[in-house]
């Protein structure tokens, strides 16, 4: 739930992206990493949080729930010429995850750039950059985002 439903402002949760699936969630999961890819973004990793909390603490009851980390080259190189520290902000996450009672399977992206601004964790006088930075994240993520509503709706089986 993001600050958003509880009256604050909280602009980098209003503006994620968010779309489901109607495939497997064992399919979801490399179609939405190789979309990502697609683009450019390279995977960094992929993990499993219900099997790592599973692993880790035993609780078995976790609903599936798998992050793709992914990073752009140029929204890399662009953060770290702003400031190295930023570098601490990346990579990109993408969540693919099911919940209950739903037969969709969700994918849902916060942006690491938008995060940067709206926390302020650039430095105050590189707030052009910062926004360029956010634009260019914007318009790399919609491109990705637009092939997996695509590709998703043409991948859905038919009934």
């Amino acid at each position: 739930m993001s600050d958003a439903e509880h009256g604050s402002p909280a602009p980098t949760a209003d503006e994620a992206l968010h779309t489901t699936l109607d495939m497997p969630f064992d399919d979801a999961v490399p179609f939405v990493q190789i979309e990502h890819e697609l683009a450019d973004f390279e995977t960094v990793r992929v993990t499993r949080l219900d099997r790592m909390i599973e692993g880790m603490l035993g609780h078995d009851d976790v609903e599936r729930t798998a992050l793709i980390v992914v990073c752009h080259p140029e929204i890399a190189f662009d953060a770290i010429e702003i400031d190295p520290t930023l570098a601490g902000m990346l990579p990109c996450t993408t969540i693919v995850y099911e919940r209950e009672g739903d037969d969709r399977v969700h994918v849902h992206h916060t942006s690491a750039t938008k995060a940067i601004r709206d926390l302020g964790c650039a430095p105050a006088d590189a707030g052009g950059a910062v926004e360029d930075l956010v634009e260019k994240t914007g318009e790399l993520m919609t491109v990705v985002w637009e092939n997996i509503e695509e590709h998703g709706r043409e991948r859905a089986p038919e009934g």
